[in-house]
């Protein structure tokens, strides 16, 4: 039963992963799809377009100018659309339109002008900076359609990335997906841009179930570029809903090549235990991850048990600790054919001697050091008692109260013995052989 499996008591971290990267059950894209100026380079001043006003209505308009660009440098981008919009308001000046139409976008609301920004368009066709904050605009009052149509003025002027992502977002909102893809793929051909990339795979994943391209652009992007953490978890992520582990154990051995971080050498192993590669798990930890502890359960879960047994007594001395004193004497037991070898015995009772002094309390090694006591005819009383130690901390343990109970019927109190393996039946059943076999023993002699 557990017998066997109380060396196996080992903490290896269960084999968990993030679900993709940005998929979501909706689409956001970034409210803030028109970049902010360098407003400290603005000066008031430099207007186009001034008319001579009287000496008030000049003073008016500059404090303001002041005004709105005060709170627009701070961030207060509704106080500034406030004062912008009395500016336009006042003057009819286009500048001042300009600058409305963005503050509202960043305070989140819908400007009034938008129609008077399309005039504008019309009078000024080469500027791009306008065609961008009607597009926006459109998309932010929810105007698809006429946010397409203007995307294809703006392309026909303009070859930047920020415009082609830009005039993917109204295809996203109306679920073109396939035209939104083809808009992203060309922003990120010119910009390599990894934010755009995942964002081109969310879609692809989540809206078009088209799996295998969106591993292909990100796969090309980590041989041809590099592989960032949030590029190469995505495609972790994608590779674990289709259970391709051997594909991801390759790129978190990247991961923590490159960020040296811990979680991912972990999760290094962890992939390699999932595919059963003991081998390849404990090369990677004797040459790029030293993390000897994780080393000596990989030892005991392959069985290599002197290679266990030379490594706890190795760590004795590096540690002092006395968990590795009870370790060592398990891992020689576990690694000796003859398990009544007296020499071998009484080793392995002196190592669980010296831990015990040391002041050792895992009920795990207690249990196994009073169950070879009672077991091997050694100390039946003493392996009584240090089984009762550990059943003060699990009461219910079934592997502890099965110790016992065996202990009591080889002292020969079969009414204890048969009332603490009763409790066993109740917990455990008859499916472990080992559970089986101490219940007919001491049932069937008992009962007599």
């Amino acid at each position: 039963m557990y017998r066997n499996n109380r060396l196996k008591n080992r903490v290896i971290l269960p084999f968990i992963f993030l679900s993709v990267v940005g998929c979501t059950t909706s689409y956001k894209p970034n409210s803030q799809v028109v970049p902010v100026e360098e407003l400290a380079h603005y000066n008031p001043k430099d207007f186009a377009n001034r008319k001579e006003v009287s000496n008030s209505s000049s003073s008016k308009e500059d404090e303001w100018i002041m005004k709105a660009i005060f709170y627009e440098q701070s961030n207060n981008f509704k106080k500034s659309n406030y004062f912008y919009k009395k500016l336009y308001d006042t003057t009819g000046k286009d500048a001042y339109l300009l600058k409305e139409l963005k503050t509202a976008l960043y305070s989140g609301v819908t400007s009034e002008n938008i129609s008077k920004l399309k005039g504008y368009i019309s009078k000024h066709p080469k500027n791009l900076l306008a065609k961008r904050l009607i597009l926006t605009s459109y998309i932010y009052a929810k105007r698809y359609e006429e946010a397409k149509e203007m995307t294809s003025s703006l392309l026909s002027q303009s070859q930047e990335a920020r415009d082609f992502e830009l005039s993917a977002t109204p295809y996203i909102f109306t679920k073109d997906y396939n035209r939104a893809v083809e808009l992203l793929k060309d922003a990120y051909n010119k910009s390599y841009n990894e934010n755009i990339l995942l964002k081109t795979t969310t879609i692809l994943v989540n809206y078009l179930r088209d799996t295998s391209q969106a591993i292909s652009i990100l796969e090309n992007h980590r041989l041809n570029k590099q592989c960032s953490q949030k590029i190469c978890l995505q495609l972790i992520s994608i590779y674990f809903q289709q259970n391709d582990i051997e594909k991801i154990v390759p790129i978190y051995k990247s991961l923590y090549r490159s960020t040296r971080k811990e979680k991912y050498a972990e999760k290094v192993v962890e992939g390699y235990l999932h595919l059963k590669d003991y081998g390849s798990a404990i090369e990677f930890l004797k040459k790029e991850y030293n993390n000897p502890e994780m080393l000596y359960s990989l030892y005991i879960e392959s069985k290599s048990f002197d290679k266990a047994d030379k490594l706890s007594r190795k760590l004795i001395k590096e540690t002092k600790e006395p968990k590795w004193y009870a370790e060592s004497a398990m891992v020689l037991y576990e690694s000796t054919t003859n398990k009544d070898d007296k020499t071998m015995l009484k080793e392995v009772i002196n190592r669980f001697e010296i831990a015990m002094k040391m002041g050792i309390k895992n009920t795990v090694y207690l249990n196994y050091y009073g169950y070879l006591l009672i077991d091997k005819n050694i100390d039946i009383k003493k392996g009584i008692r240090v089984i009762k130690k550990a059943l003060e901390e699990q009461p219910e343990n079934s592997a502890y109260l099965d110790s016992l109970a065996l202990g009591y019927y080889k002292l020969g109190d079969c009414k204890e013995s048969l009332n603490i393996m009763t409790k066993v039946i109740k917990i455990e059943g008859l499916k472990e052989e080992e559970i089986r076999n101490h219940w007919d023993l001491i049932s069937t002699k008992c009962k007599k």
